[in-house]
């Protein structure tokens, strides 16, 4: 199972090339994928048949115990063989109906990403990566449906699915949660049915899972994004929109039916959605006069008809339900390829302008012919023995049952009317007038139709085969206990005959009057005069507006307003908390004595602090500045953190060569008004609050007591297990390696994006010159040997990080102050000469040390960045000293290339 989805989605990569190399033609290739995968389906079904079950598991986030687990039963091999088989028809019929679109190797990739997630989401037994297989077909859904997206009318309804049935999935994932919560359980298989409906949870659950369901499939009042979505090209809708994604929601009904379908509730709202989207469906399809938004809402039609059977909970209607989604999956996959491939042939779908079709494409009317009888619910095929058990399943209930069978005999002679325009006014009526000359399509085009239709003939012709090796396994996977199943085709004269009967009698007098029941349905103005997409429409315009109006509320422009929000927000929290804990949060914490060295920090960096606030000039703002975190740093040495205090020492030092950079190249700004005694008053009052809040929470975090102190487990196990004294750099480049690879891609592309920003315009222009900075006789023979020094001193610092305090990250800093000090002094020039390789090239070389390192382990035979060591002639090497000098490359590259945009980079 696991080979078949990585294999369908590997095809999809190899799409695109395959297309511009081959053509329409790569459709047979890529074809061959879903059919191998639908072949070893087929090879499952005796397996599945006898009652056992194949599963297959994949690890994917092992700590929260998220398994890519899949599991095969009758239900999900019932659709995988849907989707594999149907699929692998799909993809060559594509290339015949796009053989001539430039993007045809895009569309077959969006193809089979679709079903990749398609096949994942019903094999999945995991119920965090069902959902996320579910997601996935929303947004390739997206893709297909707004392929030709040059159409406006595509782009629409392309956003109209991704909004509905993305809404959906939201709600449906907190269902899932609350579920595996309940259920407690994380797997479909493992969810104790029990603990579910005992629970307080359930009425919220249900809630959840069924909009998440009916959005998916299209059930009242969600059904109007799946018409609108006919106007992606006719493969999506013969797929996408008949056999598969608009399923999905079906098929997780089904699959929680066992769970959720012991309450009443659950069944009374199935049966009571399911039966109005029926009806509004049917009356929806009748007016349609464009064949493929007639088939698309006879398919409303049958999902409201699918989602009421599983509500009924009766033997004959879960026998009904899976045989219906197999039938319709089979005749409505073949109706939809073969009106595109009249309008492919034609050059229209409108039903006024076709007709007498069938002696100039007789393979597609053919086709056409045989899955209209089976939509139309005629013996022997397997529509008819779908409708019998539906009749049947509906009856079992009582006078409920024959409610909902009176609107179900309407419903169902309006789809055999539908049925009959489809095939009889296209195909057996007078001569139409048609855009340009008709005839018959290429083989992809008919092969696909004809292997359908056939298929749902002999499925009904030798049922027993069905329903042996399909159908009982399928069915005891919807139900809640064991169920009898025995098809037939003539079970004597009863109710449901009888109602089939009536049916096929109502259908052909609603198809003989059909423009007189037209034109009753148009009378009824009430319904029509108000349509979904009006409503939708309006709905969207309402929420862009209240979006309007909220970002304009919050998103004013003023950073000083934004800070003084969010300042008091942070700090009446805070605030509120420490009031509500009391002062037992302040006491028991282990206080380090004060020193004369953290309290001169602590005074320095205050003082630096205030004079930025009453600072007018830029370059002293930046001086006072760099005064506040010169005594952070000093208070750092002062708490025994001397990588800390280096790193904050470096930080400042190159915070402020650049800001004075940036600042003094600035145009001047016109001064404002200054502001009044009141507001400074207030902001004051702000800082003072924001800052008593920030230094209460820090007491407060370091007084909690822990059950287990992480840090003394790192002292414990730096050297044992990262053959390192220095804990900060071991954890940086051994435990949290992965982390830290993380971060140095940021500080990668972070420094990238800045360099860029830095060396254009105006700034450009006033520093191209590249020339020093500070022309002092005194200053050059002092900085040659001082930059030597301190890149000696990085060199030694990386060298020693994994036992001293040092390490790449400060190394790196290091590094880059002794060359900037060369740049202020001797201009951009010396500095590029001094520079071997050009700065971007060093922050590659240093992501590519860092990924070495991890590749290394792997070809270990360990996990990715394990930490691999080796002594030659006592000298300690080892993986993470490679990646230490990544993280050193990445980060002196990103210095050195923002300086040299900010200094002039020679042209």
């Amino acid at each position: 199972m696991l080979t078949a989805v990585f294999a369908i989605a590997f095809a999809a990569l190899l799409a695109p090339p395959l297309a511009r190399r081959f053509d329409d033609r790569a459709g047979w290739l890529l074809a061959a994928v879903p059919l191998m995968a639908f072949i070893w389906f087929v090879m499952q079904i005796p397996v599945i048949a006898r009652g056992e079950v194949v599963t297959a598991t994949l690890a994917w986030v092992p700590a929260l115990g998220i398994d890519v687990a899949f599991r095969l039963d009758g239900l999900s091999l019932l659709f995988a063989l849907l989707i594999s088989g149907i699929g692998a028809l799909i993809v060559l019929y594509a290339g015949a109906y796009l053989s001539d679109h430039h993007h045809l190797g895009r569309f077959y990739a969006y193809l089979l990403i679709f079903m990749m997630a398609m096949l994942g989401l019903v094999l999945a037994d995991d119920l965090i990566a069902m959902f996320v297989f579910w997601e996935l077909t929303s947004v390739a859904s997206f893709l297909l449906i707004s392929f030709q997206h040059e159409k406006a009318v595509s782009r629409r309804a392309a956003l109209q699915a991704l909004l509905i049935t993305g809404g959906g999935g939201l709600a449906l994932l907190a269902g899932l949660v609350l579920l595996g919560i309940a259920g407690e359980g994380w797997r479909f298989s493992e969810i104790d049915i029990d603990a579910v409906e005992a629970s307080a949870l359930y009425f919220g659950i249900m809630v959840l899972v069924l909009i998440g369901c009916f959005t998916k499939s299209a059930q009242v009042p969600f059904h109007l994004w799946l018409p609108n979505a006919m106007n992606a090209p006719t493969p999506v809708s013969a797929y996408l929109h008949s056999a598969t994604m608009v399923k999905a929601g079906v098929y997780l009904l089904a699959r929680l039916n066992p769970v959720m379908g012991g309450e009443q509730g659950w069944s009374d709202i199935l049966i009571a959605f399911g039966a109005t989207t029926a009806v509004v469906g049917a009356v929806l399809a009748i007016r349609q006069t464009d064949l493929k938004r007639l088939l698309a809402y006879t398919t409303v039609t049958v999902l409201g008809q699918l989602t009421m059977l599983i509500g009924t909970n009766t033997t004959y209607g879960l026998q009904a339900f899976v045989l219906y989604l197999l039938a319709h999956s089979l005749y409505k996959g073949a109706l939809f390829m073969a009106v595109g491939a009249v309008d492919h042939s034609t050059g229209t779908r409108e039903l006024s302008r076709l007709g007498g079709l069938l002696k100039i494409m007789p393979l597609t009317g053919a086709a056409v012919g045989l899955a209209a009888f089976s939509n139309a619910g005629l013996p022997p095929f397997f529509g008819f023995i779908a409708k019998e058990f539906a009749y049947a399943g509906l009856i079992q209930m009582g006078i409920t049952g024959w409610i909902v069978t009176i609107a179900m005999i309407v419903t169902n002679a309006l789809l055999l009317a539908a049925a009959g325009l489809v095939f009889i006014r296209t195909f057996l009526g007078p001569q139409g007038h048609y855009p340009r000359e008709p005839h018959e399509v290429s083989v992809p085009m008919w092969l696909g139709p004809m292997l359908l239709a056939v298929a749902g003939f002999l499925l009904g012709a030798w049922h027993h085969w069905p329903e042996t090796w399909l159908v009982n396994a399928a069915v005891q996977s919807v139900a809640r206990g064991d169920v009898d199943v025995k098809l037939y085709l003539w079970g004597g004269i009863t109710p449901a005959l009888i109602t089939s009967l009536i049916t096929v009698a109502l259908g052909v007098f609603f198809y003989r009057f059909r423009h007189q029941v037209r034109l009753q349905i148009a009378r009824w103005r009430v319904f029509w005069g108000v349509s979904g997409d009006l409503i939708w429409d309006r709905f969207l315009k309402r929420v862009f507006e209240f979006a309007a109006l909220t970002a304009s509320a919050f998103q004013h422009g003023s950073l000083r307003l934004h800070l003084t929000l969010l300042s008091l927000v942070l700090s009446s929290v805070v605030f509120i908390s420490l009031a509500i804990g009391g002062p037992a949060l302040f006491t028991g914490g282990d206080y380090a004595a004060l020193n004369t060295p953290a309290v001169i920090g602590s005074i320095l960096a205050l003082a630096g602090a205030s004079a930025a606030a009453v600072m007018r000039g830029r370059l002293a703002l930046v001086a006072a500045l760099g005064a506040s975190g010169l005594g952070l740093a000093l208070f750092f040495l002062a708490a025994n953190a001397p990588d800390v205090a280096t790193t904050q020492l470096m930080v400042e030092t190159l915070t402020v060569v650049f800001l004075a950079f940036v600042l003094r190249s600035m145009p001047a700004i016109p001064r404002v008004a200054d502001e009044g005694a009141i507001s400074r008053a207030a902001h004051i009052l702000i800082s003072v609050l924001f800052g008593l809040a920030v230094a209460g929470a820090l007491l407060v975090v370091a007084n909690v007591p822990l059950a287990g102190n992480i840090a003394d487990w790192y002292v414990q196990n730096s050297y044992p297990g990262g053959k390192g004294g220095n804990v900060v750099n071991v954890i940086l480049v051994d435990f949290r390696a992965f982390d830290t690879l993380g971060e140095i891609v940021v500080v990668a592309l972070a420094g990238l994006a800045a360099a860029s920003l830095l060396g254009g315009g105006q700034l450009a222009e006033m520093t191209r010159k590249g020339e020093p900075e500070f022309g002092s006789v005194l200053l050059r023979q002092a900085i040659r040997p001082l930059a030597g020094l301190l890149v000696l001193v990085s060199l030694v610092l990386l060298w020693r990080g994994h036992n001293l305090p040092g390490g790449g990250f400060i190394g790196g800093l290091v590094a880059a102050v002794g060359f900037i000090l060369v740049v202020l002094t001797f201009g951009n020039y010396q500095a590029r000469a001094l520079m071997w390789v050009r700065p971007t090239l060093l922050v590659g070389a240093g992501i590519g040390c860092a990924v070495l390192a991890g590749v290394i382990g792997l070809l270990g035979g360990h996990d990715f960045l394990k930490g691999l060591w080796f002594f030659p002639l006592g000298l300690p090497l080892g993986t993470p000293l490679l990646f230490d000098v990544g993280v050193f490359l990445t980060v002196f590259g990103s210095m050195m290339n923002m300086m040299q945009r900010l200094a002039g980079r020679p042209v």
